[in-house]
């Protein structure tokens, strides 16, 4: 049906051919979307291209099809194209159509027809000097890649493994020292109620005395039981460590009947980016301005070595404040809003030898 609809377009007038032969390229672009077509070397083409190079596929097809059957998947082709495709001539005619096809398979704007081939002996064999080595390498690369994220994974799988069977083991462990403990509470603890000869329960002395007997049995129980889990941790390579309880220090202002001692701490700032001519005396007393209703003791300034001293200066600023303010101070001298813009301010800690 497709070759009569082509010969019927080609005996139209001149006048109105061109629109005609545009519409049924269309209407046969449409088709053959959907319509399989037969063409050995269209589907190696096709096919090959996706995983080869445009020479070694031009070469293939140059070497192994014939000339008809080169003009043939040529002709068969032109049927899906608004225009046809250049006539070559010469020695390398057959090349340059090859390569002519190539193009407009590769073209990702064309729609095409799925092409099948019915006879195998007509496809080319392709052996490893066509292979595409870099698509090669770039697989081998992601193989690589994935071996060693499962490699890793399997290495953290056994070290889960491994810890969970620790945590098995430091369980029934003291399931086993609680069983224990349990077994010696029924069987050496006395009861705390006697019965005397006359028949009736006797309290006072002998309670007390179980009493006592039985706090003495559960605390020693008790200090076994930690000893053992303790040693059985540190087998397993778990540490225990005691709580360390935090120092207080007073802070009402109610109660003054006591004096503490006044100690002073010293907060060092290191200040930068400043003036070549900026002067000791200027940081102090930016530093009084900046202080407020802080209580300072005492100001130093130093002035440090900078690297290019023409262009920035650098000082050393210690301000000695009281210790319970001294967190006050720290947010007050390494605040952005108490030093001028452009200034570089940070914390300055003096070297361990003095």
């Amino acid at each position: 049906m497709l070759p009569e609809v082509i010969c019927g377009a080609i005996m139209m007038s001149s006048g109105d051919s061109g629109n005609s032969l545009s519409q049924l390229n269309d209407n046969m672009a449409d088709k053959v979307h959907y319509t399989p077509t037969q063409s050995e070397l269209l589907c190696f083409i096709s096919q090959k291209s996706k995983t080869m190079t445009v020479d070694d596929i031009g070469k293939i097809c140059t070497d192994f099809y014939r000339e008809e059957e080169i003009f043939a998947a040529k002709s068969i082709l032109e049927q899906v194209l608004s225009n046809r495709l250049p006539k070559r001539q010469g020695v390398n005619k057959c090349r340059a159509t090859v390569d002519d096809m190539i193009k407009v398979i590769l073209d990702p704007n064309m729609i095409l027809p799925t092409y099948y081939a019915a006879d195998l002996n007509r496809i080319p064999p392709v052996d490893s000097n066509h292979c595409d080595v870099a698509a090669i390498l770039i697989e081998l690369q992601c193989l690589r890649t994935e071996v060693r994220a499962v490699r890793q994974l399997s290495e953290e799988l056994t070290a889960l493994r491994q810890e969970v069977l620790q945590l098995r083991q430091l369980k029934s462990e003291v399931a086993a020292i609680r069983q224990d403990c349990a077994k010696l509470a029924d069987s050496e603890f006395p009861p705390l109620l006697a019965v005397g000869s006359n028949g009736q329960q006797v309290e006072g002395a002998a309670v007390a005395a179980g009493s006592q007997l039985f706090t003495d049995h559960a605390r020693q129980l008790k200090d076994v039981g930690i000893k053992q889990l303790a040693g059985n941790q540190r087998s397993s390579g778990l540490s225990i460590r005691k709580p360390v309880r935090k120092p207080v220090i007073g802070a009402s202002t109610s109660n003054k009947r006591l004096a503490s001692v006044k100690t002073f701490r010293s907060v060092e700032v290191f200040v930068s980016r400043l003036h070549p001519s900026t002067a000791s005396q200027e940081l102090i007393d930016c530093v009084n301005e900046v202080k407020g209703n802080l209580p300072v003791k005492e100001v130093k300034c130093t002035k440090l070595k900078s690297r290019y001293e023409h262009l920035y200066a650098s000082f050393c600023v210690s301000v000695c404040v009281d210790a319970n303010v001294m967190k006050e101070a720290v947010d007050v001298f390494l605040s952005a809003e108490s030093w001028p813009v452009g200034v570089l301010v940070r914390r300055y800690f003096l070297p361990k030898n003095g």
